[in-house]
Protein backbone atom coordinates (compact mmCIF):
# COMPACT_ATOMS: atom_id res chain seq x y z
CA UNK A 1 0.00 0.00 0.00
CA UNK A 2 1.44 3.42 -1.05
CA UNK A 3 1.04 6.48 1.38
CA UNK A 4 0.79 9.84 -0.13
CA UNK A 5 1.28 13.12 1.07
CA UNK A 6 -2.23 15.24 1.06
CA UNK A 7 -1.40 18.77 2.22
CA UNK A 8 -4.29 19.64 5.19
CA UNK A 9 -4.33 23.34 4.02
CA UNK A 10 -6.03 22.53 0.63
CA UNK A 11 -8.58 24.52 -0.78
CA UNK A 12 -10.46 21.58 -1.59
CA UNK A 13 -10.42 20.91 2.33
CA UNK A 14 -11.53 23.45 3.60
CA UNK A 15 -14.79 24.18 4.97
CA UNK A 16 -16.71 26.99 3.52
CA UNK A 17 -14.00 27.49 1.02
CA UNK A 18 -16.61 29.23 -1.55
CA UNK A 19 -17.79 31.28 1.20
CA UNK A 20 -14.67 32.36 3.00
CA UNK A 21 -13.13 33.34 -0.34
CA UNK A 22 -15.68 35.61 -0.87
CA UNK A 23 -14.77 36.73 2.22
CA UNK A 24 -18.75 36.04 4.12
CA UNK A 25 -16.67 33.50 7.08
CA UNK A 26 -13.91 32.88 8.12
CA UNK A 27 -12.26 29.79 6.57
CA UNK A 28 -12.04 26.68 8.89
CA UNK A 29 -9.74 24.06 8.39
CA UNK A 30 -10.79 20.57 7.98
CA UNK A 31 -8.95 18.28 10.57
CA UNK A 32 -7.46 15.46 10.12
CA UNK A 33 -9.37 12.73 11.21
CA UNK A 34 -8.59 9.18 12.82
CA UNK A 35 -11.37 6.75 11.13
CA UNK A 36 -10.49 3.89 14.11
CA UNK A 37 -13.33 5.97 16.29
CA UNK A 38 -12.71 8.41 18.96
CA UNK A 39 -10.73 6.23 21.65
CA UNK A 40 -7.29 6.67 20.99
CA UNK A 41 -5.89 3.23 21.53
CA UNK A 42 -4.05 2.74 25.38
CA UNK A 43 -1.82 0.13 26.04
CA UNK A 44 -3.91 -1.32 28.93
CA UNK A 45 -6.22 -2.03 26.41
CA UNK A 46 -4.18 -3.70 24.06
CA UNK A 47 -4.40 -7.62 24.15
CA UNK A 48 -1.57 -8.74 27.04
CA UNK A 49 -0.65 -12.05 24.52
CA UNK A 50 0.17 -9.72 21.34
CA UNK A 51 2.06 -7.44 23.88
CA UNK A 52 4.38 -10.59 25.49
CA UNK A 53 4.58 -11.53 21.33
CA UNK A 54 5.84 -8.19 20.52
CA UNK A 55 8.24 -8.10 23.37
CA UNK A 56 10.21 -11.79 22.54
CA UNK A 57 10.19 -10.77 18.87
CA UNK A 58 11.65 -7.77 20.29
CA UNK A 59 14.40 -9.93 21.73
CA UNK A 60 14.94 -13.01 19.29
CA UNK A 61 13.58 -11.70 16.27
CA UNK A 62 13.05 -13.77 12.90
CA UNK A 63 13.98 -16.84 15.94
CA UNK A 64 11.36 -15.81 18.59
CA UNK A 65 9.14 -18.65 16.87
CA UNK A 66 12.14 -21.29 17.70
CA UNK A 67 12.57 -19.66 21.10
CA UNK A 68 8.93 -19.93 22.53
CA UNK A 69 8.75 -23.36 21.52
CA UNK A 70 12.14 -23.97 23.39
CA UNK A 71 10.59 -21.55 26.32
CA UNK A 72 7.53 -24.12 26.20
CA UNK A 73 9.54 -26.95 26.35
CA UNK A 74 11.36 -25.92 29.37
CA UNK A 75 7.68 -24.96 30.99
CA UNK A 76 6.51 -28.75 30.23
CA UNK A 77 10.20 -29.92 31.84
CA UNK A 78 9.18 -28.07 35.18
CA UNK A 79 5.45 -29.53 34.89
CA UNK A 80 4.39 -26.07 34.59
CA UNK A 81 1.35 -26.62 32.18
CA UNK A 82 0.06 -22.65 32.21
CA UNK A 83 3.42 -21.55 31.37
CA UNK A 84 3.68 -24.25 28.03
CA UNK A 85 0.18 -23.34 27.13
CA UNK A 86 1.59 -19.19 27.36
CA UNK A 87 4.67 -20.29 25.09
CA UNK A 88 2.50 -22.82 22.23
CA UNK A 89 0.23 -19.28 22.51
CA UNK A 90 3.27 -17.11 21.61
CA UNK A 91 4.11 -19.59 18.82
CA UNK A 92 1.22 -19.15 17.32
CA UNK A 93 1.11 -15.52 17.03
CA UNK A 94 4.52 -16.17 14.95
CA UNK A 95 4.17 -19.63 13.20
CA UNK A 96 0.66 -21.42 13.58
CA UNK A 97 2.15 -24.37 11.89
CA UNK A 98 5.47 -24.40 14.03
CA UNK A 99 2.53 -24.16 17.47
CA UNK A 100 0.37 -27.13 16.10
CA UNK A 101 3.43 -29.18 15.61
CA UNK A 102 4.89 -28.57 18.94
CA UNK A 103 1.50 -29.12 20.80
CA UNK A 104 1.28 -32.62 19.53
CA UNK A 105 4.81 -33.07 20.66
CA UNK A 106 4.89 -31.52 24.57
CA UNK A 107 1.73 -32.77 25.09
CA UNK A 108 1.57 -33.72 28.20
CA UNK A 109 1.86 -37.57 28.84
Amino acid sequence: MSVRFASANHPARRLGWRAAGRGLVAPALARAVNDNGDAVPRPAQFDPLLTEALRHFAVHGLASADAAVELAAEALSRDDADGRDHWLAVTRMFDRRLAAQSARELAPA
